[in-house]
């Protein structure tokens, strides 16, 4: 893609290429398909940005996450792209490198509000020093499980691995034809808790290298805790080696399994499977091998501003009023996610509150994938993890897999 001078300078702080361009529709790209909370959300969004802009419609459009990575293609390849956009926050780099989103270093820099954002979110959000996303909202994983269920097998919240088991099978025994946990076995996120409460790192750069640290003997105690959930202690059925993560919270929230790793969000599409959920769900958060909590995937979403939009200073306003420690505390509260201020995630605020406590203890204590623009072709593209699980709980053997995806992964994160 060719970008003009004066669309560079655009994205390094306010050109004027706004007075040459149409400037009566902001574009807006959301990730999913959008809910009835989202949706009145982003409404009142769209009508505090035109007190400032009177004459600027914001159209919305939701775009699935599935099919994201084809839209943003189609729209680098000449079509039409949107002036912001939503980004899985493992994304934005990937982006970034192919040259979509515009360099937001100098803005980031000029934002009051935006210096109290965690700095591991707006770290993952840059690529060679430069900032090509701001983090909107946070979210991470905890087990939900069946309080009624617990209380008559006469069990506790597990906090080891060995518990885990132990509180499943006793449960599963007072429950025929249930099972004890329902493992997303081809999701990777919720495993990476596993392999790094083992102490093992997904990847590591040494100078330009990136090293999996899939073969060390830690990486292959989570692998095969994780795989013998389904094949050796059977707390989860063979069908699990190719669930996702909705499909194991439906599991749950349907009432087939006793327990269930999910995010802080998941809340709301659970109660749309089975609104009673709610009377009988508690959380807890992922154990460790050795009784202590396991960190956590720090996930959520970035904003970005497209690098061909010529509507770039509309574009920053619209964004800033957005992610407003206001409108984003308001928008993170509603969708039970997290806010990326600092001073507005404290455990304190959710102390209260029977779920959402367990996910703020579970946010003080989280980790990132490998921090590249070529994770995405790890993570989603040829899907490196999931497929090595899931090979495993099918019948292949651990060594072969665990060496196959090491390869794999070394391959694609060193390639020139």
């Amino acid at each position: 893609m060719a970008a003009s001078a004066a669309m560079l300078l655009a994205g390094c702080g306010g050109s004027g290429d706004d007075e040459a361009a149409d400037t009566s529709k902001l574009t807006v790209w959301m990730m999913g398909a959008g809910s009835e909370a989202q949706t009145a959300f982003l409404n009142g969004v769209a009508a505090e940005f035109k007190q400032k802009h009177p004459d600027t419609t914001v159209d919305v459009q939701y775009i699935p996450w599935l099919e994201a990575p084809k839209k943003f293609q189609t729209a680098l390849a000449g079509g039409d792209g949107p002036d912001v956009t939503e980004l899985g926050n493992t994304e934005t780099q990937g982006w970034a490198e192919q040259d979509a989103l515009a360099d937001l270093t100098d803005r980031v820099n000029g934002w009051a509000e935006g210096k109290d954002i965690l700095p591991d979110l707006l770290k993952n959000a840059q690529l060679d020093g430069k900032q090509y996303g701001v983090p909107w909202y946070a979210g991470v994983r905890a087990v939900y499980y069946r309080t009624d269920w617990f209380a008559a097998a006469g069990v506790q919240p597990p906090k080891s691995w060995d518990e885990l088991v132990t509180v499943a099978k006793a449960v599963q025994q007072k429950n025929p034809g249930k099972y004890g946990f329902a493992l997303p076995g081809n999701s990777e996120l919720p495993f990476y808790s596993f392999l790094w409460s083992a102490g093992a790192e997904i990847a590591t750069k040494n100078g330009d290298t990136w090293k999996s640290g899939y073969n060390t003997p830690e990486a292959k105690k989570a692998v095969k805790f994780w795989t013998d959930l389904v094949t050796t202690y059977k707390i989860a059925p063979p069908a699990a080696a190719g669930w996702n993560e909705l499909d194991a919270q439906k599991q749950f929230a349907s009432g087939q399994a006793a327990m269930a790793v999910a995010g802080s969000w998941s809340q709301t599409a659970m109660l749309k499977d089975n609104p009673d959920i709610a009377k009988v769900w508690g959380t807890f958060p992922i154990p460790g091998p050795d009784g202590k909590p396991a960190p956590a995937f720090a996930g959520g979403s970035d904003l970005g501003i497209w690098k061909d939009s010529k509507k770039q200073d509309l574009a920053w306003d619209y964004l800033t009023i957005l992610n407003s420690k206001k409108n984003d505390k308001a928008y993170a509260t509603s969708l039970k996610f997290f806010p990326v201020y600092k001073d507005l995630t404290s455990t304190d605020a959710y102390a209260g509150d029977k779920l959402m406590g367990t996910f703020a203890t579970v946010l003080q204590d989280t980790k990132l994938t490998p921090i590249t623009p070529k994770w995405t072709e790890v993570s989603r593209s040829k899907s490196v993890t999931q497929n090595m699980n899931s090979s495993i709980m099918k019948g292949t053997n651990l060594d072969e897999a665990v060496g196959k995806a090491a390869t794999e992964m070394e391959q694609i994160l060193n390639a020139k």
